[in-house]
């Protein structure tokens, strides 16, 4: 299956304390990859709500991938994809994702008690579930991961995988208008589909996650990676922000 056709796709911006852009998906992409230094592609996912929302002409995965995987398989390799519930191999992270109800073995702490041994007992493994800010089962008709400036429609989030500092600047521009502090929200479980993508979706914050280690099994998450979710609406302010202070700031820095 190969990457769907680059398209840029021009998104009106609500209004901004800082000057609108009409920032295109691609202008997005650059400025994250040029501000951050970052090689690999930043990635964009839309959790349509209905089949209606679906371009026909996006076409299914052939065969199921876990959530991680398409990640890893856009940032890495560029390719799109689209895929209903049948094509989520892994059903925790088409769960977090709002595609299907939460499994038996996860909703019980069972997976995560006598399976993956990341609990004491199966009730603090149930704790462990109840509390993951999952999307509302069956409000998700299909998943749709590509690369950010070849997507086909707006993203609901944008996510990538990089450093401690390519994460920090995230932060620094997410708090350069109103100060405050940031929280994450995180359990070293279900990092790519809870972590970093159903939580920026429901709370509206950008999300910083430590990885899983099923991220790392399945789909090479390397050791020293974060990754990081960004809801779409805050990614204009973000990217004007870091073009026009990222410079400075790595100036400072380095002295």
């Amino acid at each position: 299956m190969g990457c769907i056709p680059e398209r840029k796709l021009q998104i009106p911006c609500p209004p901004l304390k800082f000057r609108c852009t009409m920032m295109n998906l691609e202008e997005m992409s650059e400025i994250l990859k040029s501000s951050l230094g970052i090689r690999d592609n930043i990635v964009g996912v839309r959790l349509f709500k209905s089949e209606e929302e679906i371009p026909q002409d996006l076409k299914i995965v052939e065969r199921p991938f876990r959530y991680c995987s398409m990640i890893q398989g856009a940032r890495r390799e560029g390719v799109s994809y689209l895929a209903h519930a049948d094509y989520h191999q892994c059903k925790g992270g088409a769960s977090g994702l709002g595609l299907l109800e939460c499994p038996e073995n996860i909703r019980t702490g069972a997976l995560y008690f006598d399976k993956l041994h990341k609990c004491s007992t199966k009730e603090s493994g149930a704790m462990i579930a109840a509390n993951m800010p999952r999307i509302l089962p069956g409000s998700t008709v299909a998943s749709y991961v590509a690369p950010l400036d070849k997507m086909r429609v707006r993203p609901d989030v944008v996510i990538f995988v990089g450093n401690p500092l390519q994460a920090r600047r995230i932060v620094q521009a997410a708090m350069f208008e109103k100060g405050g502090r940031m929280s994450f929200n995180t359990a070293g479980i279900q990092s790519f589909c809870v972590d970093a993508t159903s939580s920026p979706y429901l709370k509206g914050e950008v999300n910083v996650s430590l990885g899983c280690d099923g991220s790392v099994r399945n789909a090479g998450l390397e050791d020293g990676e974060l990754v990081v979710g960004i809801p779409y609406d805050m990614m204009e302010k973000i990217c004007i922000i870091l073009k026009e202070n990222y410079q400075g700031w790595d100036k400072f820095m380095r002295g």
